[in-house]
């Protein structure tokens, strides 16, 4: 038995009916789905087996047809453009919300209607269930749809999704709590039932995950390498933006795909990577030395092997035990972000090095140019951060105008 566990995070849910597209083609099936929130709602709609509806919902989804608030108040609010002309627009309409008791969310009530199908899920043999608090009750709810009242279920996926700030609402009679602020990721569930192999799809959204023993459990988690935007933010673009990611970063989890900004396959061998590396002319070693404050003076090609490289690794602050292969490839990712090559697809290795080729050579960005956005400084702007900052860009921008280097390395 195969299980499927999806967490919470509103607007980012996007990203888990993308990764349902790789799992699709992979012809990965699933006899349980456990689901937290927006979870909860994406995985019944994946027990139904209803893709193209769950697709055609998130490509085409928009504020309005969430939430009960205008548009340009909701781009606002999540992308936190706030001026001295628009905080007034936005502090009149937080005065509306508070005089009606919250945010209406009547759209996504309606919308959970009609795409729940309750008789479809009732009958189908796996195991589907989710998570809600009952603030009449006090206590938490872990419920599989055995549990849940006949004709009740689209009400209690919804009771799964209410965040404090909705306008008050009661289901059956009581009222509930995003299933968020209790367990987030419910891989709990399906351990219970026993599960071999579990998916655990990742959002990194808002709320508690409770901890667990897996035991003999395979459990393999597809998570975002990038940002999926706010919880609140349904706008049609980030949508299909997270689409794309959660198909991406699934297939690079099930066909073992290089990079972390890129999709790659057919990358080289940590062999070939330490091949290529040492390939680099004397010029180019020496001046990478140099930027490192090395002594270059000594045996070149020994301190650039036991020196410069490990440096690097240090440098492009990648984990101490990385490879030579992930070191080649993150100085490519580098160059090949400096040139803005599309990064939402797959690519073969030849053929996105031929891309980074055809993109020296039509030169689409200033030679001194480069884009810090992969190796952005995370926490204080320290000199130690600021130094290895300096370093990488001179090492970047170096390999990058260098083509006899990218010629030799790209003859593989």
């Amino acid at each position: 038995m195969i299980g499927l566990t999806l967490e919470g995070g509103g607007a980012k849910g996007a990203y888990q009916i993308g990764a349902w597209k790789a799992f699709r083609e992979k012809g990965i099936q699933f006899d349980g789905v456990a689901g937290t929130s927006v979870g909860a709602l994406n995985g019944a709609m994946i027990l139904q087996d209803d893709f193209d509806l769950a697709w055609e919902t998130w490509y085409n989804i928009e504020p309005s047809r969430v939430l009960s608030i205008d548009d340009e108040i909701n781009e606002l609010i999540t992308d936190w453009k706030l001026d001295q002309k628009n905080v007034g627009i936005l502090i009149e309409e937080i005065r509306k919300i508070v005089k009606n008791s919250g945010v209406d969310t009547s759209p996504l009530y309606d919308l959970v209607q009609r795409m729940i199908c309750e008789d479809k899920i009732r009958r189908s043999p796996k195991d589907f269930g989710f998570v809600t608090y009952s603030l009449t009750d006090m206590e938490p709810l872990e419920l599989f749809k055995e549990d849940v009242p006949q004709g009740k279920l689209a009400d209690y996926l919804m009771a799964s999704s209410y965040l404090p700030i909705f306008k008050d609402r009661k289901f059956d009679g009581k009222r509930f709590l995003d299933g968020s602020f209790y367990n987030n990721l419910p891989i709990n569930m399906l351990l219970r039932k026993q599960y071999p192999k579990i998916y655990a799809v990742r959002l990194y959204g808002r709320g508690r995950i409770l901890k667990i023993d897996p035991g003999d459990t395979e459990i393999i988690y597809i998570c975002p390498e990038r940002e999926l935007g706010r919880v609140l933010n349904f706008s049609t673009e980030q949508s299909r933006r997270n689409l794309q990611l959660g198909y991406l970063d699934t297939l690079k989890v099930l066909d073992h795909l290089d990079g972390k900004h890129y999709y790659i396959y057919g990358a080289p061998t940590d062999e070939e990577a330490l091949e290529a590396l040492l390939r680099w002319s004397g010029e180019i070693q020496r001046k990478i030395c140099a930027i490192l404050d090395l002594d270059h003076q000594k045996t070149l090609n020994r301190i650039f092997m036991e020196e410069a490289i490990p440096q690097m690794i240090d440098v492009f602050e990648l984990p101490k035990e990385s490879s030579h292969k992930d070191l080649l490839l993150t100085l490519i990712e580098a160059i090949a972000k400096s040139y803005e090559l599309e990064s939402l697809k797959q690519y073969s290795f030849q053929e996105w090095a031929q891309k980074i080729k055809n993109a020296q050579v039509e030169c689409k960005v200033k030679r001194d140019h480069y884009n810090k956005a992969a190796y952005l400084i995370k926490a204080s702007e320290s000199l130690m951060k600021i130094g290895k900052e300096k370093k990488r860009h001179e090492i970047v921008t170096l390999l990058k105008n260098d083509k006899q280097w990218l010629d030799s390395f790209f003859r593989r």
